[in-house]
């Protein structure tokens, strides 16, 4: 304890900004009980054991969005809303004529307000362990020189034994023990990918934020905006990191798992 103690007060404790992009409406894949999970993520970050952090909420033109910020968020200085304006945009995911429409402009616009020196992402199905924010500052101080980092590990349903969707990237999940999760019921298997692979998920992503890389809509049947920006940091700037501590858990796996 004194040692971690004598660590942790030598780190330069830099300001973690989250990006939490946010619609609780219906849509095809969406979680159920959109409402409850969008409280239990923000519950998860204010349980950080790092607490210079800041959560900006997204609305992604989700009125529903507003109304509980305001009436059970709006007090918390740690956390700030933007509501994004999507009137005029078509719908997330929708088929247009040259392919899917992902819409990347909103992370954008919560990344304009963003006030921290390193920049992460969630989404409201999800849930933060409590060192989260911990484990991204341990890694900044140990490379600050970097611009951006990957996390190659995190918690998934142990459903995921069952799923093809990761069988590629994961080393045979079914050879890590399953573990219990303060909180969520069931259990959870820590994932871990083979040495070179990535997985291309906004949550597993952290960057600096004076890059010049931008979030972007995106109609495609090849690449959504997330693969779209992560990509182009990454090729832009050749000085990224690598390292893994399961601290994301993805509650919500489209025809896997929603718990």
């Amino acid at each position: 304890m004194n040692n971690f103690k004598e660590i942790y007060e030598a780190l330069d404790k830099v300001k973690i900004s989250i990006i939490m992009q946010v619609n609780l409406e219906k849509y095809p894949g969406a979680r159920e009980d959109s409402i409850n999970k969008f409280h239990r993520a923000i519950e998860s970050f204010n349980k950080q054991m790092y607490k210079n952090c800041e959560l900006i909420i997204v609305a992604d033109g989700c009125n529903k969005t507003h109304q509980l910020y305001n009436r059970s968020h709006k007090e918390n200085t740690n956390i700030k809303f933007v509501f994004y304006d999507r009137s005029n945009t078509p719908k997330m995911y929708e088929d247009i004529d040259n392919g899917t429409y992902y819409r990347g402009s909103a992370r954008q616009l919560g990344l304009a307000i963003a006030t921290g020196q390193l920049i992460m992402y969630m989404d409201s199905d999800d849930v933060i362990m409590p060192n989260h924010t911990m484990s991204a500052l341990l890694e900044y101080n140990a490379e600050p020189e970097k611009t951006w980092w990957i996390n190659t590990s995190w918690y998934d349903h142990a459903n995921v034994i069952n799923s093809n969707k990761n069988s590629q990237a994961i080393i045979d999940p079914s050879t890590i023990e399953n573990v219990e999760l303060p909180g969520l019921p069931d259990t959870w298997k820590p994932m871990a990918l083979e040495q070179g692979r990535q997985v291309m998920a906004p949550w597993l992503f952290m960057h600096v934020p004076n890059i010049s890389n931008k979030w972007q809509d995106v109609i495609s049947n090849i690449t959504s905006e997330d693969v779209f920006f992560i990509k182009g940091v990454q090729g832009k700037y050749k000085n990224g990191g690598v390292f893994s501590q399961p601290t994301y858990v993805r509650c919500h796996l489209k025809d896997e798992w929603d718990v």
